[in-house]
């Protein structure tokens, strides 16, 4: 892989990154959901406009994965191990982690006050398990937990597209959209397994195993206008379906994911500013993604403890609750990898 590409990846998914924590800033409740400026701008930005981005990482994934693969029992070998320890062993150390830390949040008054619902100690042992490793406390881990599961079908991806060759891509794309069609006709849950978490890592996996260029020479400026404005007109009209009963969320969501992955890949190339530039920060990105939650909900938990539940009051926190979850992130990141640079290198799985 070329330097210009590689650097690309960790930078656009750093990017991404940023737009994971935005999308987890959401705060609307019920007595919010009514059209105001406030709703407005959270669905068409946290509804819309940074839903690319897990999307983004599936299909990275999906690339690095099988990027210059040849296989063969070594080879996989190598690959699950990989993934082993920079997959496996961080979900179950972070998941264990959050746990413990929350359950020591809310021995203390202070912290108890900011659950309203259950708290750890109300917990069965079957929960504890459940809301530990398959459903975490800290959510934005089901990625994780979905990534290992591409990962174990890895074997099957690369056959059947190795089978079917470019004609992969547009089946796969197909495929992606069955289920949210089928919705409007009242869903067939069945076609849920082909929802995006292992689509998009296939797309990305055919575009390793095709050898398709990710330069992307051919793609004119124009297009990547068109791209745009496509893109933005699908989050407004999934923004727009937030106030509505119909049953097209799903594939407005997909339309978002469609046009605007792409776009974000290529409009990256026309900003000169960053393109031929290795962000520095960029190496802490999968800290932010891993320890930004729960501690932006906490935070923004403690906010709405002093400030009134109003339109103006969400907004802002809305914008300055990724902010400093951000800057804790990274500086938290500067001093465990600095100090304590192997417990670092083992809760980013190798990062």
């Amino acid at each position: 892989m070329d330097k210009y590409i590689s650097n690309k990846i960790k930078n656009v998914s750093l990017f991404m990154t940023f737009f994971v924590v935005l999308l987890h800033s959401n705060n609307l409740d019920t007595t919010q959901s009514v059209v105001s400026i406030n709703s407005l701008v959270q669905n068409f930005i946290g509804q819309g406009i940074v839903r690319v981005a897990v999307p983004m990482f599936f299909l990275i994934s999906g690339y690095l994965f099988f990027y210059n693969f040849v296989p063969s029992m070594e080879k996989w070998k190598y690959k699950f191990k990989s993934r082993f320890h920079s997959l496996f062993i961080p979900y179950v150390i972070w998941c264990t982690g959050w746990l413990v830390i929350l359950y020591l949040v809310e021995l203390l008054p202070i912290g108890r006050a900011l659950f309203s619902d259950r708290i750890i100690t109300d917990y069965t042992l079957k929960e504890l398990f459940v809301n530990t490793y398959i459903y975490p406390l800290p959510y934005q881990f089901w990625y994780i937990r979905s990534l290992m599961l591409d990962v174990i079908l890895t074997p099957v991806f690369y056959y059947i597209i190795k089978s079917l060759g470019k004609k992969s891509l547009p089946i796969l794309v197909v495929i992606w959209f069955l289920y949210p069609i089928s919705e409007m006709f009242g869903g067939i849950w069945f076609l849920q397994i082909f929802n995006y978490p292992f689509t998009i890592f296939a797309i990305g996996a055919a575009l390793a195993i095709n050898k398709v260029d990710l330069h992307f020479r051919d793609i004119e400026d124009k297009h990547v206008v068109v791209l745009g404005v496509l893109y933005i007109l699908s989050c407004a009209v999934r923004a727009a379906l937030m106030y509505t009963e119909l049953p097209l969320l799903d594939l407005a969501e997909n339309a978002v994911i469609l046009f605007g992955v792409p776009f974000m890949w290529l409009v990256y190339d026309r900003i000169s500013s960053i393109k031929d530039k290795k962000i520095d920060i960029a190496k802490y990105g999968i800290f932010i993604y891993f320890f930004h939650i729960p501690f932006q909900s906490i935070l923004k938990k403690l906010w709405f403890k002093v400030m009134p539940l109003t339109d103006i009051s969400s907004l802002i926190i809305f914008f300055v609750a990724p902010v400093i979850s951000i800057i804790v992130c990274i500086l938290v990141a500067m001093f465990l990898r600095r100090f304590m640079n192997r417990f670092y290198m083992v809760l980013t799985g190798g990062r």
